[in-house]
C-alpha cells in the first residue's frame, strides 16, 4: 500500500507528476498548499487536510463538493499538517510512503518534515522525502543499495539520535568498519557506491540517509 503526501512546500510540478505517475499510489493525502498542485493538474486526492489560510477558497470549494473528505485544523496546533498526514497515512495501513513539496522555502517547516519520518519508522514503515536533486529516508537497520536502485551519484549518512554504534560502510568510495557516528559528525557527507553494491549496516541508533545529486 503506496501513499503519497503533497506537502504545502515547494513542488517541482514535472518532477512531482513523474513520481505520481511511476509510484502510482494507492492514496493521495493533498495538505494545505499541496492542494494547489492537485488542483492545477486536475488530480484527486483521497483525503485533504490542513489550515487552508492560504488557500483560494474556490479551490477548497470545488474538492468538498466533489466528495473528498476534508479535516480543517486551527493553525495553532500541536502536530504539524505533515505529522498528522503521516498519521493518517499509517491509519490507511499504508507501508511505503512518499512526501512531495516538503522541502524548500523555510527551513523550520523542512526540519519538522524531516523529524516526521521517524513517525512511521517507529511502525516499521518506511517513508520518504522526494525532490529532484534529494531523496531522504531514516533507517533503523542496515540495508544493501544497487546503483540501479541509488539516486543521484552521492549518498550521505548521519545519525540521527546522539549516536549511531557500529555504522560499517561497505562497497563504498570512502569506507567505515565499527566506526560510532556521533550527530556532530560530518565524516558521513558525499559518500559514492565504489561497487555495484553498497551496504551499511550498524548495531545501535537512527540512522538519516539522504541520496542526492548536483542541480543540472
Amino acid at each position: 500500500m503506496k501513499t503519497v503526501l503533497v506537502c504545502g512546500g515547494k513542488i517541482e510540478d514535472s518532477f512531482a507528476l513523474s513520481v505520481l505517475e511511476k509510484l502510482r499510489p494507492d492514496y493521495i493525502i493533498a495538505i494545505d498548499r499541496g492542494l494547489e498542485f492537485c488542483y492545477k493538474y486536475n488530480i484527486v486526492p483521497q483525503y485533504i487536510l490542513g489550515d487552508f489560510d492560504s488557500i483560494a477558497p474556490e479551490v477548497l470549494d470545488d474538492y468538498e463538493n466533489s466528495g473528498v473528505p476534508v479535516e480543517r485544523y486551527q493553525p495553532e496546533k500541536d502536530a504539524t499538517d505533515t505529522r498528522i498526514g503521516l498519521e493518517l497515512a499509517l491509519k490507511l495501513k499504508s507501508r511505503e510512503i512518499f512526501l512531495l513539496g516538503a522541502t524548500g522555502g523555510r527551513l523550520d517547516h523542512y526540519m519538522a518534515n524531516l523529524k516526521s519520518l521517524l513517525i512511521p519508522l517507529e511502525q516499521g514503515v518506511q517513508a520518504w522525502i522526494l525532490d529532484s536533486q534529494n531523496v531522504i529516508t531514516v533507517l533503523d537497520h542496515g540495508i544493501k543499495i544497487s546503483r540501479e536502485q541509488q539516486f543521484g551519484k552521492y549518498i550521505s549518512f548521519f545519525s540521527m539520535g546522539d549516536k549511531a554504534e557500529g555504522v560499517t560502510l561497505k562497497g563504498f568510495k570512502y569506507p567505515l568498519e565499527d566506526f560510532t557516528l556521533m550527530n556532530s559528525d560530518e565524516i558521513g557527507v558525499s559518500n559514492e557506491l565504489k561497487e555495484d553494491w553498497g551496504e551499511i549496516t550498524f548495531r545501535s541508533g537512527i540512522i538519516l540517509m539522504i541520496m542526492s545529486k548536483d542541480r543540472n
